[in-house]
């Protein structure tokens, strides 16, 4: 291998960086090495992908790669690029690209996580709390709830969608009995809530009811999350707590339903095979229903 070759290698790998800021320093030196080194075009056109999606965004060209349902696949592609402008950058045809997928750098949890939970501390207190309002209009109007539902709420941490106005407020129409999650080790459960004065802290900064309180077994969940894809991927905060909590359920399942900020939509959430996807979506601005009313 020459000093070309591994010069070229080197800053491959650097585009395919976990940091941003490696990233966007592959993308300056293959832009500019691109007279004497034709194939840094290539780098510079995956450094650009890869800035786009830690970014939130399509990318362009069709070099990155995300976990969908266990299997590799590319990254959301804008559809506006065509095989000759990747050809250009020395691209291979998007055709090729899916087909090669596995071997594409990956676009991870962890990643958009860091980018999400950013937008979110964005967000001031007065926004939180007009989003909550039109979240509990929303939702109010959208959830079926049945003569003997148990609603699961949240308590929620700095910068996520509250769903405690949209909580009492089935309660306040329906009758439903509401609860709220407590973290005890690796494991969580829906104890049934009243009132806040008796609350205490249950895990994570959150607050719920107390030991006395009865365990419930809810029919309707309000989740949060970090994340969301328009499939109804939900990106949570990684312990897993709602997903080994939902698949544990016996009987009929609940209807899991995402409390989000608009801001915090993704072009795909990583997935794997046991994930468990939403039945409904609420955020400040709509309502989307991914599975037929139960």
């Amino acid at each position: 291998m020459d000093a070309s070759d591994r010069e070229y290698v080197d800053l491959a790998l650097l585009a395919a960086s976990d940091d941003p800021a490696d990233v966007d320093r592959a993308h300056e030196q293959a832009l500019l090495l691109m007279g004497k080194m034709p194939q840094a075009k290539i780098v510079a056109a995956m450094a650009y992908d890869r800035a786009r999606a830690f970014g939130g965004r399509a990318q362009k060209f069709g070099t990155q790669s995300v976990m969908t349902a266990g299997q590799r696949v590319l990254w959301p592609v804008d559809p506006g690029t065509t095989d000759s402008e990747r050809a250009k950058w020395f691209v291979k045809t998007l055709s090729e690209l899916q087909s090669v997928a596995g071997a594409a750098p990956e676009v991870t949890k962890a990643h958009l996580r860091r980018l999400l939970r950013a937008r979110r501390a964005a967000l001031q207190e007065e926004q939180l709390a007009v989003f909550a309002e039109r979240i509990a209009e929303r939702g109010g109007a959208a959830i079926q709830v049945d003569d003997v539902a148990v609603v699961a709420a949240y308590w929620p941490l700095p910068g996520e969608a509250d769903p405690r106005l949209l909580a009492r407020q089935l309660a306040k129409q329906h009758g439903a009995r509401l609860a709220l999650p407590v973290v005890d080790g690796e494991h969580m459960t829906f104890r049934e809530w009243f009132d806040d004065d008796s609350l205490q802290p249950a895990g994570f900064g959150t607050m719920g009811p107390g030991p006395a309180a009865a365990e419930l077994q809810p029919s309707i969940v309000l989740a949060p999350l970090v994340g969301f894809d328009r499939t109804g991927a939900r990106l949570g905060q990684g312990k897993g707590y709602y997903d080994r909590k939902l698949a544990a359920v016996e009987g009929r399942a609940p209807l899991v339903v995402g409390i989000a900020c608009s801001c915090q939509e993704l072009p795909a959430v990583p997935t794997e095979a046991h994930d468990r996807r939403l039945d409904v979506l609420l955020t400040e601005v709509e309502v989307v229903t991914f599975a037929a009313p139960r």
